[in-house]
């Protein structure tokens, strides 16, 4: 046993069992967390990952969605009282395609998809039912858009990286598009659709997102 275990239990000493019952119950949170990662391809580690509800994991063979350490989804309604209307997705489209989840981040219903590369960095919080999307899935020129035979033509369409610097906050309801990056520090408002960079330190927010003010 280790030192924190028996720790534990001197100072539980009161409730024994109650202590037992939560460190089991919590080890097999973690198991099943890790197995169900794992068991789709994440790559993570045993402990990493904090799951309120199961996301939606679709990972293209050869892609890669790493998680780091002490990352929050939440996949069900009672684990935000904002509500979210669907489960976190994480989705690789591509095979070359990645996502990355920096530490002490929370997602909540938040759907990442991606045909290039999504990075979200340390200490970041999205909101309710946030949408990060890389790629505009569909050709815009029609006859184009009639030849594509669906995920494998993805890359028809135009694409491009997303990036999320650290300690960033997005309010409920963000969708952000292809290309953008998003400088540390900042902050985006409710409902707002991001088209183009954001410096760090500074509020957007609109359709399209515009300048705010700075951060002071």
């Amino acid at each position: 046993m280790s030192n924190k275990f028996i720790a534990g239990l001197i100072e539980n000493k009161d409730k024994p069992i109650k202590y037992l019952y939560l460190r089991f119950v919590g080890f097999i949170e973690k198991a099943f967390t890790y197995y169900y990662l794992k068991k789709h391809g994440v790559q993570t580690k045993y402990g990493y990952v904090k799951l309120i509800g199961l996301p939606i994991i679709r990972k293209h063979p050869f892609s890669s969605i790493v998680i780091g350490q002490g990352v929050t989804l939440v996949s069900k309604t009672s684990g935000n009282i904002l509500g979210i209307n669907h489960p976190t997705i994480l989705a690789t489209l591509h095979k070359d395609a990645k996502i990355k989840i920096g530490k002490n981040s929370g997602l909540s219903g938040a759907s990442i998809i991606a045909v290039d590369s999504i990075t979200i960095g340390e200490n970041v919080g999205i909101g309710a039912n946030c949408y990060v999307y890389d790629s505009d899935f569909h050709a815009i020129n029609s006859k184009l858009r009639k030849m594509q035979k669906g995920i494998q033509d993805l890359r028809k369409a135009k694409y491009s990286p997303i990036k999320i610097g650290n300690d960033v906050f997005i309010g409920l309801g963000v969708s952000i598009l292809k290309g953008v990056t998003i400088g540390s520090e900042a902050a985006v408002g409710a409902g707002s659709i991001v088209t183009k960079d954001i410096k760090r330190k500074t509020i957007v927010a609109g359709n399209p997102a515009k300048f705010i003010k700075n951060i002071v």
